[in-house]
């Protein structure tokens, strides 16, 4: 009795089998994937696992030529800047997972390219090198096709707005790792993390329903209303953790006699000239009949470092006196 019932469910398991496997490829013929690089992929999993119709967001590496591994990686770019090695060093990605149900590819990239700064070659922010290239590796011809598009679409959004060439490579893909678990929602773990600048703050055309529009439309700031023989402006980001250590050391507490003014767009004053691309935040700028002149890029709590480089303008001497009123204050 026993063999027999063993042979029933042995033929029970047979007939049901192809119909479970079935119905497993079924759930998943409406999920595709893309790798992106976006520079530190940290940033890049938490800002893409926010668009809608993304079901996961994995950290990993892509189309290098060594072993990877986040040591081999920062290892091999360093012979590389030093001329010991060509072999291609791999870029820091996301492996998105969408659901083409909910969402298409088209959506995907416009996520892509509106949440970093694709002109900026080998570097993303404060991180430089090849393997924070910008980059969409792709599976199939539809998908190249798509990302040249919409690339094509972009680079015209951003030469109306004064910035420059797009340097993405896009080619098909190779290779992919995924990343130590360490790496994996890094900054679900760390929400104190590293803040770039998450974008251009360009909205790709015709994508109204963009998270970035408020702060585009609004942020700029006009020439015209600001001191034009010496102005200082601060360049921020949304939800920058070092802006608001900056806002609190600095700017709530400033006492000196030149102006100074915060914006969230990454251009400066209508009007008014940059030298060069901002590449984080916060970057304080000082600007002199409506040019740059000199900037102070990043902080990272250091209030004595701050005033060294706002003296060296000379401009005036209160920021001894205010970082010892800011240390007495916390004491």
């Amino acid at each position: 009795m026993k063999i027999r019932c063993k042979s029933l469910l042995t033929l029970a398991l047979l007939v049901l089998a192809p119909f479970q496997i079935t119905q497993a490829n079924s759930q998943q013929d409406h999920l595709d994937t893309i790798i992106l690089g976006m520079g530190c992929f940290w940033g890049a999993e938490k800002r893409m696992s926010a668009l809608p119709g993304v079901v996961d967001v994995e950290s990993g590496y892509a189309n290098g030529e060594i072993e990877a591994s986040y040591r081999k990686i920062l290892s091999h770019e360093s012979l590389r800047k030093l001329g010991l090695s060509e072999k291609r060093n791999h870029t820091e990605v996301v492996k998105v997972t969408f659901d083409t149900n909910t969402t298409s590819l088209e959506a995907v990239l416009i996520g892509f390219w509106q949440n970093h700064d694709p002109t900026q070659g080998d570097r993303q922010g404060n991180d430089v090198g090849s393997n924070y290239r910008s980059a969409i590796y792709t599976h199939s011809d539809e998908q190249a096709t798509t990302a040249i598009q919409t690339r094509d679409i972009y680079q015209q959004a951003l030469l109306a707005n004064e910035f420059g060439r797009i340097t993405t490579e896009i080619a098909p893909l190779t290779n992919y790792t995924a990343a130590e678990t360490y790496h994996q929602d890094y900054l679900v773990k760390n929400p104190n993390g590293y803040c770039g600048l998450g974008g251009t703050g360009v909205i790709y055309p015709g994508n109204q329903d963009s998270q970035l529009q408020r702060a585009t439309t609004t942020a700029r700031l006009d020439g015209e209303k600001l001191d034009p023989q010496r102005q200082l402006v601060v360049f921020e980001a949304q939800a920058c953790h070092f802006c608001q250590h900056f806002k609190a050391d600095i700017l709530d507490r400033w006492q000196a006699e030149v102006e100074i003014a915060s914006t969230l767009s990454r251009q400066p004053p209508a009007g008014w000239t940059l030298q060069k691309s901002l590449i984080a935040t916060p970057t304080i700028v000082l600007f002199e009949q409506g040019n740059e002149v000199s900037r102070f890029t990043g902080y990272n709590g250091d209030m004595n470092r701050f005033w060294q480089w706002f003296d060296s303008q000379g401009m005036r001497p209160e920021a001894s006196n205010i970082t010892a009123s800011v240390v007495s204050g916390r004491s």
